[in-house]
């Protein structure tokens, strides 16, 4: 099976009330940037535009914390990929490795689809999403 290859985007933003709202809950100034876990996703030699939000399942809708939402418009926003639509995508662990989870749901998607990740990120899965990611070293910075 082929690897993956991630690699941060640097400037993907949400939308600017989830900007401001994201600013005064983390106590940051108007001006202060913030980076979102946003990232281009190599794999079998097609690239993907993918994100890490925090959230859960109830009765089966994805609840996403503000963190996970901005991340997600953050993703959706981006001028590059598929702009339709964003998949949305539940991680979790189990007997299955992460990342074949992950290289499962991207081999189901469109080449160039946009997919949220979505779960337990300060928990479950702390610790786990860099590895299953292959995350490089070196971020992309975008025009945005």
């Amino acid at each position: 099976m082929p690897d993956i290859k991630s690699t941060l985007l640097l400037g993907a933003k949400p939308s600017d009330a989830t900007m401001v709202k994201m600013q005064k809950a983390m106590g940051l100034p108007p001006n202060q940037t913030m980076e979102f876990m946003v990232f281009e996703v190599e794999y079998d030699h097609d690239i993907y535009y993918c994100c890490w939000s925090g959230g859960y399942l109830e009765n089966g809708e994805p609840f996403m914390t503000p963190p996970g939402q901005a991340a997600f418009e953050a993703l959706a926003d981006l001028p590059m990929g598929i702009q339709k639509r964003v998949i949305i995508q539940e991680l979790r662990l189990g007997e299955t490795p992460l990342e074949d989870k992950i290289k499962f749901a991207l081999t189901r998607a469109p080449v160039g689809s946009k997919i949220c990740f979505f779960g337990d990120m300060a928990g479950e899965l702390d610790g786990h999403m860099s590895p299953a990611f292959n995350l490089q070293p070196k971020p992309k910075n975008i025009a945005h």
